[in-house]
């Protein structure tokens, strides 16, 4: 970049410090910020590029998204034939690429990173504006787990991605997240491209590409282990070929939910670098216990007698020569060469260790008596009897033998594993005693007979009047014409009928609330006071009824024709719901500062009417906010419903 390097002064406020990234028609510095004493970033790109116009525009739109998942863009402008883009400070946010360079992420942080990315792209969808060049270096983890999309629609602009409709780039960006959650999951990105090549596979991204199959890429199922299902299925679908899966972010939104809300403890891969067979063959062996055929007697013995007498024990084989073998539990194969040498040192390296442990297994195993397992007979039997046949033909100094446990196992008998041991020792009663007996029925009589006290007080009051029966006071009136003289009044007798109820006020517009956002389908709003039920505003939908987690409710504001003391409020409800009634001054679609409330409801459904129960000052607009939406149009869709709205 010309013009641009360590102490320019751009927009004569952000002095720049230290390139981080370079891109085709951009750079990315790090700047300090003179006027408010803070660190920015600076995207730099030349002024007179092609790319310039559109990617400040790109800037301008998306600053108006307020969304702590979005990076924040702060100012945009130009300077000395530089353009230039001021974003947040990221201190201490590392880039997904970054964290795969030592392979996939857990299922479960793959699954939230991805989840909340999306729920942020799907927010900026209902603002028109798309990622559309999504990659592991756009998606960054901060230091307390927070995820952070970086470059809403000003990447695109800068990499002059191709112009799609609205319909075409969701896709896009479903596409570029689920890539996101296959290297994710395998720490490969997979360069293919999707949908008949409309959505193209795009450049290289600092990971090894992911191994191609016919059709598209191997399954992360095929790379790592422990891939969830669902997961595993979308990547199938979506990059294998064809026209299938996610169709917006807010469509995989809600296919993967729900994810973990905080960072897992450990990004443990979810099986790359496994350890290789000679990385396995490396482990240290075990040593055998004694051949079962000793009896439970020898390893009691070795476990009175410590640690000495447990090692000493392997000397004990009934009618051999008191070798025993050993057992790997890593079986390798037979004839490898190395493998007796290897093995017969690390058996001397740990028999100071194992001596210890066969002391705690020898009490343990006089505790159990001779109710040895079938697998632990045979593994025992077997390597006796290989030891024997080696004997045979062997020096009287023949020091044993290495056996792998796979050999050892194979003729143990098909016989059920035997049932643990009782939890509770056989000393403990299996029914009450007679005093707890006693009690217990002493307690059932008082309360059957409180019961019957009770019941008999209530028959005795049937009939009766539970106070006096007022007054009532019959007032006769007389015709004006017979009993009444000139100049007198006639007093009307007093009404018996009840007051008619208070006219509705008039609403004369209003709009979404939100407390996220501060908008919600307001082009809808007016369709809950044009006097029609069959007609609705609906939100927009979410993948739970508590609206995923991140708000309280979303609901409408609504304008009275003038200030009044709200007694109640009408509702006409599509679909069961909680619902909380406001009466306000304040024109805020984000903060119930200052509201006064008047009243809530749980599960109503159908036309409900919520009264005040105090009295409250005139107001001038009405809130109404679903706490708890409605089931939609479809499986995990919610959506907040209000058909009409009645104030009086």
């Amino acid at each position: 970049m010309q013009g641009v390097g360590p102490g320019s002064v751009l927009g004569g406020r952000y002095a720049v410090t230290l390139r981080t990234s370079e891109g085709t028609h951009h750079e990315r510095w790090r700047a300090n910020d003179h006027t408010l004493e803070r660190e920015v970033v600076l995207v730099c790109f030349p002024a007179g590029s092609s790319v310039a116009a559109a990617a400040l525009d790109a800037a301008r739109r998306a600053a108006g998204i307020e969304d702590s998942r979005l990076v924040r863009v702060l100012d945009v402008g130009t300077d000395q034939g530089v353009g230039f883009i001021v974003e947040e400070p990221l201190t201490g946010a590392v880039p997904l690429s970054h964290l795969l360079q030592s392979g996939g992420l857990s299922p479960d942080e793959v699954r939230r990173l991805t989840g909340e990315a999306a729920t942020a792209l799907d927010k900026a969808t209902h603002r028109g504006l798309h990622h559309l060049a999504l990659t592991p270096s756009s998606l960054l983890r901060m230091s307390d787990g927070a995820v952070k999309v970086r470059g809403l629609a000003t990447e695109a602009a800068l990499t002059d991605a191709d112009r799609l409709s609205d319909e075409r780039a969701s896709r896009a960006d479903a596409v570029g997240l689920v890539k996101i959650a296959y290297a994710g999951l395998t720490g490969r990105w997979p360069m293919v491209s999707v949908d008949d090549g409309l959505i193209p596979a795009g450049g290289p991204v600092g990971l090894e590409a992911a191994p191609t199959i016919v059709g598209g890429v191997a399954a992360p199922s095929e790379i790592a282990v422990g891939v969830p299902n669902d997961l595993d299925l979308i990547c199938r679908m979506t990059l294998g070929g064809g026209r299938r899966g996610p169709v917006s972010p807010g469509d995989l939104a809600l296919q993967i939910a729900p994810w973990p809300s905080e960072q897992a403890s450990s990004d443990g891969a979810t099986g790359i670098g496994l350890r290789s067979r000679d990385d396995r063959e490396s482990l240290e062996p075990t040593r055998v216990m004694p051949p079962v055929r000793a009896g439970a007697a020898a390893v009691g013995a070795a476990g009175a007698a410590g640690a000495p007498s447990a090692a000493g024990a392997s000397t004990g084989g009934a009618g051999d020569s008191g070798q025993a073998s050993t057992i790997f539990f890593d079986s390798v194969p037979d004839g490898q060469p190395g493998t007796t040498a290897s093995r017969g040192a690390t058996t001397e390296r740990v028999q100071g260790g194992v001596a210890a442990a066969g002391a705690a297994a020898a009490g343990v195993a006089g505790a159990i008596g001779d109710k040895v397992g079938s697998f632990a007979r045979a593994a025992a039997d077997k390597a006796a009897a290989r030891a024997a046949e080696r004997r045979s033909a062997h020096d009287d100094d023949f020091d044993g033998e290495d056996i792998g446990l796979v050999d050892a196992l194979d003729e143990a008998p098909a016989t059920r594993l035997e049932p643990p041991l009782p939890v509770f020792g056989r000393e403990v009663p299996e029914a009450p005693s007679g005093a707890q007996s006693r009690i217990a029925l002493a307690i059932v009589g008082v309360l059957v007979l409180i019961a019957l006290f009770i019941g008999i007080s209530n028959v005795m009051k049937i009939g009766q009047h539970d106070g006096p029966t007022p007054a009532v006071t019959v007032t006769q009136t007389r015709t004006p014409a017979a009993t009444q003289a000139q100049g007198t009044t006639t007093q009307a007798p007093p009404s018996t009928t009840q007051a008619p109820p208070a006219a509705p006020v008039g609403v004369v517009g209003g709009t979404g609330f939100d407390p996220e956002d501060g908008t919600e389908s307001d082009q809808n709003v007016k369709l809950t006071f044009d006097g029609d039920p069959s007609t609705e505003w609906r939100s927009r939908w979410y993948g739970t009824a508590t609206f995923n987690g991140n708000k309280d409710g979303v609901g409408v504001l609504l304008d009275l024709s003038a200030p009044t003391v709200v007694k109640e409020v009408e509702l006409v409800l599509p679909a069961e719901q909680n619902v909380t009634v406001y009466a306000t001054d304040s024109g805020s679609t984000k903060s119930l500062d200052g509201a006064q409330k008047i009243g809530s409801m749980e599960k109503a459904n159908g036309t409900v009417v919520i009264k005040t129960s105090g009295q409250l000052q005139p107001a001038s607009k009405i809130l109404v906010i679903v706490t708890k939406a409605a089931p939609a149009e479809a499986a995990n869709h919610y959506r907040a419903q209000i058909s009409e709205v009645t104030v009086r």
